[in-house]
């Protein structure tokens, strides 16, 4: 129990080549819900999907440009 509550929650490293990969599929269903081969609908929630990328693109490169922590070891 006491390994789970050392664990770190966040990602240390981030790869930023995930998100060119993330994208194609991501457009591929606004596209097609948008030109009415799936429904409308789709074509919204795959909107949303894209400002959720979109978001998530920004905190990653935030984290990526942010000095990392200072080491308080002793």
């Amino acid at each position: 129990m006491a390994e789970l509550r050392n664990r770190p929650i966040l990602v240390r490293r981030v790869n930023l080549w995930w998100y060119a990969f993330a994208i194609l599929p991501i457009l591929a269903v606004v596209y097609m819900g948008f030109s009415g081969i799936l429904s409308p609908i789709i074509g919204l929630i795959g909107l949303f999907a894209a400002f959720f990328w979109i978001f998530s693109l920004g905190f990653a490169i935030a984290s990526k440009l942010r000095k990392p922590p200072p080491d308080l070891r002793q």
